[in-house]
This record gives structure tokens, sequence and C-alpha cells, in this order.
């Protein structure tokens, strides 16, 4: 995310602004009540991939960008075991 919303009028719904596996993500947190680790929304993105894969890092990075987008809350850990914090709707 550079900042800059890019509208894809060959699409429709969330895929018209996102990526496919950003979609995927958005959709993983949004149906767990809970909220969810950035490793945990990674293995489920890449599951839906269906055989393609997404680097964590991007995951990572697009979560942190919906977060500071007021899209998602969130909270930021670090260390060994770290994840980019829970992740949950606003």
């Amino acid at each position: 995310m550079n900042g800059r919303i890019e509208f894809d009028t060959s699409e429709t719904g969330l895929r018209a602004v996102l990526k496919y596996y950003q979609e995927i993500a958005l959709r993983v947190i949004w149906a767990s009540p809970e909220g969810l680790g950035s490793r945990t929304v990674w293995d489920r993105v890449n599951a839906g991939l269906q055989g393609k894969t997404i680097s964590r890092a991007s995951v990572i990075n697009f979560l942190e960008a919906m977060r500071e987008a007021d899209v998602l809350k969130g909270v930021e850990k670090t260390g060994r075991e770290a994840t980019a914090g829970s992740t949950v709707p606003p």
C-alpha cells in the first residue's frame, strides 16, 4: 500500500481495490471474533491461495497499512515468536 488507491474497473467488490491475497487476509480476520496474529493470517492466506504462496512480510506490511488506515485495530508485538498483533475490524 503506497498511500494511494487504484481502482480496477474490470473487478468488483474488494477486488476492485485489493490484491487477491489482501482480500483473503481481510476476510480471514473479519471471520474471527477474537482477532488473529499475523502468522495465523499468513497461514490461512496461503491456504486460501490454493498452491500459490505470498510472503509473510507482504501480509504483515498489508496488515500494518490497514491498521494505519483504521481499517483494522491491532497491537504490535515483538520477539522471536512475535506476530503483528491481534487484528480485528474497527
